[in-house]
């Protein structure tokens, strides 16, 4: 449904902007009900949420202020990276998604173990892209034109992508590709299953704590119907509600043991 002229489509401006409206005065109402301002300017998901909210503002006032020549252009240009920072509203939905929550937690805790990744990544892509650049160098027409220049190629083939856009022609250059790929994948391996097992911790963590919240309302739900109970009129026998309270126990015990 884009409009061929260049602007943006109307409706779709109208349900932007309802949404936009919407999420603002969530985030106002939220920070007004907060008891620690600070810790809720903080905090990770709400970050999240000014990110969705503010570039549609920056660039609503971008291209209201009126400017001409150069000036607009640089102006036209900042407001396309901000309307491509719209993307980010995707990002909201790790406040409903147990999934995303994990994947942060795991990114956030496994910053050693990727941090160790990217070092074997690059002293690889170095290691290899120079050997490769001096195996191929004195071939006519051939890509691996400097060191720099063969890091894309190294880097591709390390991470098993592949593009074949750089291929080495001699039969050096291809037993270095060969090198590179086989140490590519030990490299990528060995780390993942340090990765893997931080985010399937913490996802049955939450899962648990999900549950456990639950099974709480529902207690808690039990015991307000109860406090409700006509007990003073006799309504009920204390053999009744012996067997009522015996029932619950059972029920909460199984969930445990199902945990």
């Amino acid at each position: 449904y884009g409009v061929k002229t260049g602007k943006d489509n109307e409706a779709l401006a109208l349900v932007e902007g309802v949404c936009i409206a919407w999420f603002t005065l969530e985030y106002i109402l939220r920070f007004i009900g907060a008891s620690n301002k600070w810790a809720f300017l903080k905090g990770g998901l709400n970050v999240i949420d000014v990110l969705a909210i503010l570039p549609y503002f920056i660039s609503l006032f971008l291209i209201e202020s009126n400017m001409a020549g150069d000036q607009y252009q640089d102006v036209k240009r900042v407001v396309q990276i901000f309307r491509v920072m719209r993307v980010l509203r995707i990002l909201k939905l790790a406040r409903h998604s147990t999934g995303l929550q994990s994947l942060g937690f795991t990114i956030k805790n496994s910053y050693q173990e990727l941090g160790l990744l990217l070092m074997f990544l690059a002293m690889g892509v170095l290691i290899f892209s120079s050997l490769a650049y001096f195996a191929e160098r004195e071939e006519v027409g051939t890509h691996f034109t400097s060191i720099p220049t063969t890091f894309w190629w190294a880097a591709i083939t390390m991470t098993t992508v592949g593009y074949g856009d750089m291929v080495p022609q001699t039969f050096l250059g291809k037993c270095v590709g060969l090198a590179c790929c086989i140490c590519g994948v030990l490299v990528i391996a060995l780390p993942i299953p340090i990765i893997v097992n931080n985010f399937a911790e913490f996802y049955k963590n939450q899962i648990r704590r999900e549950k456990a919240l639950k099974r709480r309302a529902h207690i808690e739900k039990a015991r307000r119907r109860e406090s409700a109970l006509p007990l003073a009129k006799g309504a009920f026998t204390d053999d009744d509600f012996n067997l009522r309270d015996n029932l619950a126990q059972t029920y909460v015990m199984t969930g445990i043991v199902k945990d």
